[in-house]
């Protein structure tokens, strides 16, 4: 989803902190999008499809592999060491 200051994300941002628009207009910028983020993920948390699609963001965002489970997986080889 793309971020950007509209009224829907005031919506969501509204909802979430259960407060009016023009307060979600008040606060400051970091503290949105800190609620914005938020809400974002408590929202698709509500649903099998969010989770799973949080759930994939999450394996994607990693950089580094699970070695542990890995070794679980296909046996705990050594590494040449």
């Amino acid at each position: 989803m793309y971020f950007k200051n509209s009224t829907a994300n005031y919506k969501i941002v509204s909802d979430y902190m259960n407060i009016s628009i023009p307060d979600v207009e008040k606060l400051d910028i970091f503290d949105y999008w800190g609620f914005l983020h938020d809400a974002w993920i408590y929202n698709c948390s509500q649903t099998e499809h969010g989770r799973e699609y949080l759930e994939n963001a999450y394996y994607y965002s990693q950089t580094e592999p699970d070695r542990q489970t890995l070794r679980n997986i296909f046996g705990g080889g050594t590494s040449g060491k």
